[in-house]
């Protein structure tokens, strides 16, 4: 899978403009707020329907325009194909998969895979467990429209219940109206507990691999998926869930949020049965942040025999010679479109497309 062309016009402080993409290594280069980050932005959000920097749509528009509009063009396994976001101030944003539009967003999950890494990808490992459910949200989503849905139904059912774990007192009556969205929740929480659980148990041989190399065999590395939810099957799993949320109405009343359930599950890391987490050091924390980075391509050759185009936004400074190294090595599998502000060895291979950004503008050398 790769990227021929990413076409913007009025994203962020990009001019518009086509940027052609060569099949091996695109190097964009330049300085700092010229547009490199906001290319590799355009390019996830037409591979995960959103940004990976902001929520808010509105904040991708340029800051003097009404709209923007980008269309990404790709070849994949099956074909080419394109997915092209329209945002505006004014009306609700259009998305065309193949020119054809679309009403749901899932519906173009799976067609553009990308794997994006970033300083800030760092928080997978050390920061808070939604980071780490992001992380498995964002790759499940792209490999299953499936989990998609569950997920947004699970969101949807569990904002209606915390509001009315705010809104009723009486604990009665609170029980009758949360009947219906405990059910909701029920369903469609176990069906995104046991896919997470499937996509770490494939995922963590993977990186296992990936750090060994890494580390030339002086650590190993595993993950683990936590959820206070348990069961052998479907069936014990939604009586155990459905249980739990009848239990300590009047404690989650007080809270005012729901207490259990998919939206409070973890991953656990550890590098030689250590949890890194919280005892890692920040060397530890990057080579397993880019051991997953690993995996997940490998994962996703492996479910749909085709490499995603991986998206490096100003890592390199953060790697050290070994971990580039093996940075590099890997890249020969796959297209990878990355950042620097420094001219860099990476920019000297041969197969490099070197792509200058300037003031928005990008300029092939």
């Amino acid at each position: 899978m790769h990227i021929q062309r990413i076409s913007v016009n009025g994203f962020r402080n990009l001019e518009k403009q086509t940027i052609k993409l060569t099949e091996g290594v695109n190097v964009l280069h330049g300085q700092n707020a010229q547009g490199k980050t906001n290319i590799l932005e355009s390019i996830c959000l037409c591979s995960w329907g959103k940004s990976p920097r902001t929520d808010k749509e509105k904040e991708m528009i340029n800051h003097e325009g009404a709209f923007a509009a980008v269309l990404a063009e790709f070849k994949a396994m099956p074909g080419s194909g394109s997915v092209e976001m329209k945002l505006s101030r004014k009306e609700k944003k259009r998305v065309l998969l193949n020119r054809v539009p679309v009403v749901k967003i899932g519906e173009i999950l799976g067609y553009l895979n990308v794997i994006f890494f970033s300083p800030d990808e760092l928080k997978i490992i050390k920061q808070s467990p939604q980071e780490r459910r992001r992380f498995l949200d964002i790759d499940l989503c792209q490999l299953d429209k499936n989990y998609y849905y569950a997920l947004t139904r699970y969101n949807k059912a569990l904002l209606q219940r915390n509001n009315l774990l705010k809104k009723y007192q009486d604990e009665e009556t609170l029980k009758d109206v949360l009947s219906v969205w405990d059910k909701q929740l029920v369903k469609e929480g176990v069906s995104i507990v046991q896919k997470r659980k499937v996509f770490c148990k494939l995922l963590a041989p993977l990186a296992g691999q990936s750090h060994g190399r890494i580390t030339e065999g002086k650590e190993s590395f595993d993950l683990e998926y936590q959820t206070d939810l348990t069961g052998e099957d479907t069936a014990a799993l939604s009586e155990h869930f459905a249980k739990a949320l009848e239990k300590d109405i009047e404690k989650q009343q007080k809270l005012g949020y729901t207490s259990f359930g998919p939206h409070r599950d973890d991953v656990k890391f550890s590098v030689s049965g250590t949890d890194i987490r919280s005892f890692g050091s920040q060397g530890q924390q990057r080579t397993a942040a880019l051991s997953l980075k690993f995996a997940e391509a490998e994962l996703f050759f492996s479910l749909v025999k085709d490499y995603p185009v991986m998206l490096l936004d100003d890592v390199l400074s953060e790697l050290d010679a070994q971990r580039q190294k093996q940075l590099f090595a890997f890249s020969e599998k796959m297209q990878v479109i990355v950042t620097s502000a420094q001219e860099h060895e990476i920019m000297r291979r041969k197969d490099a497309n070197v792509i200058r950004v300037e003031a928005g503008r990008a300029m092939t050398k």
